[in-house]
C-alpha cells in the first residue's frame, strides 16, 4: 500500500469537487438574481400604483407626470391610449 495517494487521482477528485461547487455557486447566484428581479418589479409596481392613485388629487404630481412621462412612452403605448387613460381631458396626447 503506497504511503501517499495517487496525485493524479487526487487532482481529478479536486477538479470534480471544484466543478460541483462552482455549479452550486452559479445556482445560488441565479436564485438571488431572480429574487432581486422580483423585488425590483414589486417595488416598481408599488410605486406605480401609489403615483397612479395620487395622480388625480395632486396637481404638482400631475404636472410632473405630464412633463416626464412623454419621454418614456413608446409608439405602442400611444396606440394603447395610455396617455388618454391618465389624462382623459387631453385630446391630443403628450406634446
Amino acid at each position: 500500500m503506497p504511503a501517499h495517494p495517487d496525485p493524479l487521482g487526487r487532482l481529478e477528485e479536486l477538479a470534480r469537487r471544484t466543478a460541483q461547487l462552482e455549479a452550486r455557486m452559479q445556482a445560488i447566484d441565479a436564485r438571488q438574481r431572480e429574487i432581486d428581479r422580483k423585488n425590483d418589479n414589486r417595488i416598481t409596481w408599488l410605486l406605480g400604483s401609489l403615483v397612479y392613485e395620487r395622480l388625480r388629487d395632486d396637481p404638482a404630481l400631475r404636472d410632473f407626470v405630464r412633463r416626464e412621462l412623454p419621454s418614456r412612452l413608446t409608439e405602442r403605448d400611444g396606440k394603447r391610449g395610455l396617455w388618454q387613460r391618465l389624462f382623459p381631458e387631453d385630446t391630443g396626447g403628450p406634446s
